[in-house]
């Protein structure tokens, strides 16, 4: 095949990406955009929500004596450990 069998091809293919290439693609269309988000607005509502109670379930869950004195021991004993010290501290020691 010579060059000028290939030119109509070439033509059609330009033509053709010229064409596609006006129309936006569905992907680079934006949804309207949403208002900004304050950080820290979820955890407020959080927060919200938990005070009032409106999500708090109507089954209680009480927790059972011998769990809970093992949950108090534990945090008790972690006191035993000192800080590491890449933990860092704004207080100064004396």
């Amino acid at each position: 095949m010579t060059t000028e069998t290939h030119r109509p091809r070439t033509l059609r293919c330009l033509a053709l990406w010229a064409a596609l290439s006006v129309v936006p693609p569905l992907w680079a269309q934006t949804a309207p955009a949403a208002p900004p988000a304050r950080v820290g607005d979820a955890t407020h509502g959080l927060l919200q929500r938990q005070r009032e109670g409106r999500e708090a379930s109507a089954t209680p869950r009480p927790i059972d004596g011998a769990v809970a004195e093992a949950s108090q021991q534990r945090y008790m004993k972690s006191f035993e450990q000192p800080l590491p010290a890449w933990f860092g501290s704004r207080l100064q020691a004396k």
